[in-house]
């Protein structure tokens, strides 16, 4: 059964005004207000605010944006991917995925294969583990440099560390994820965890995960026990909770095009369909215009020529006339 695709018409119209968000080569987005000039079922063409766009911002063919609107006293978040090469201050985009909320925007989630690792934390207090994390992350000085090696493989093994961990099934939205563990947490536990993101270049992030659910997995029996891990991303930077999003739009994006086709581009997604129809559009209005200004123009030479004379010109060629009677010879 096809997927049906989000209601977008309850959310954007033309004149609508967005705020978008673009990426960055050092993951910091940069922000900018536009104003809606088209909006096509999931096509929209916007104006930005300027024509020239900082350095660094990426505005290429396939680059994944974030639209923030506003409807109804609340905010709403969309994504969208660029399919048209950007003309001054004007980009066109297709909306992928629903329009939710904007503060429930790092709530997008998807089911993915990760490679990741996680330690479990021995005798450590909350505030030594983010110590901890901080130092890994931003090279705060504190008593202990880094994190001690990670005891907990989440790949293959369990108990070995691996320099490329396994990819392992799991569920992933910018506030949290859900893995397999073989070891049962406890509600509120940390664990310190490396992710590994396939991004383009790949990307490597230290985050501290709390445990908020923990449910027992069915196994074959005498298999070992695994429990489905609910985590909440504790401590997280906020340019890696941007990457984390960027990921899930990448996979959303391949969701995308498997559901419409495995031939289908990034700069299809029915695009050059569109451009015809409204290449089409714009010929015929533009031979309507053009042949109702030559009828016009006919009528008024016509009018001209047959149409009754006016007062002025009635006693120009009556005046014409007497002076022919009075001055023959002339």
């Amino acid at each position: 059964m096809k997927e049906q695709p989000p209601n977008y018409s309850s959310y954007f119209d033309v004149g609508l005004r967005v705020e978008v968000r673009f990426p960055r080569t050092e993951d910091l987005a940069f922000r900018d207000w536009a104003v809606v000039t088209l909006f096509d079922e999931d096509l929209v063409a916007f104006q930005l605010s300027r024509d020239v766009l900082p350095e660094l911002v990426k505005t290429d063919i396939g680059t994944i944006l974030d639209l923030r609107l506003g409807k109804g006293g609340s905010a709403y978040c969309c994504r969208s991917i660029i399919v048209g090469e950007r003309t001054g201050a004007s980009i066109t985009v297709r909306l992928i995925g629903g329009v939710v909320p904007d503060e429930l925007r790092e709530f997008y989630r998807i089911d993915a294969y990760i490679p990741l690792r996680y330690r479990i934390p021995t005798g450590e207090s909350a505030s030594e583990i983010k110590a901890h994390w901080e130092s890994s992350r931003y090279g705060t000085p504190t008593a202990s440099d880094s994190f001690p090696p990670p005891a907990v493989d989440a790949g293959e093994s369990f108990g070995a560390r691996a320099d490329h961990p396994t990819p392992v099934a799991a569920n992933i939205s910018g506030s949290g994820i859900r893995i397999r563990t073989r070891e049962q947490f406890s509600i509120g536990d940390l664990l310190p965890v490396e992710l590994f993101l396939p991004l383009e270049p790949p990307r490597t992030i230290s985050i501290v995960g709390q445990v908020v659910h923990v449910g027992q997995v069915r196994t074959r029996e005498g298999d070992s026990p695994l429990f489905s891990t609910a985590l909440h991303f504790y401590c997280i930077d906020e340019r890696d909770q941007d990457a984390i999003i960027r990921f899930i739009s990448m996979v959303q994006l391949e969701h995308l095009r498997s559901v419409r086709g495995d031939a289908i581009s990034i700069t299809d997604l029915e695009y050059t369909t569109y451009s015809r129809r409204m290449r089409r559009r714009r010929i015929i209005f533009a031979t309507i215009l053009i042949s109702l200004i030559l009828i016009a123009l006919t009528l008024l030479a016509i009018s001209r020529l047959t149409g009754p004379k006016g007062e002025i010109e009635q006693n120009y060629e009556r005046e014409i006339q007497k002076y022919r009677s009075t001055f023959p010879w002339r």
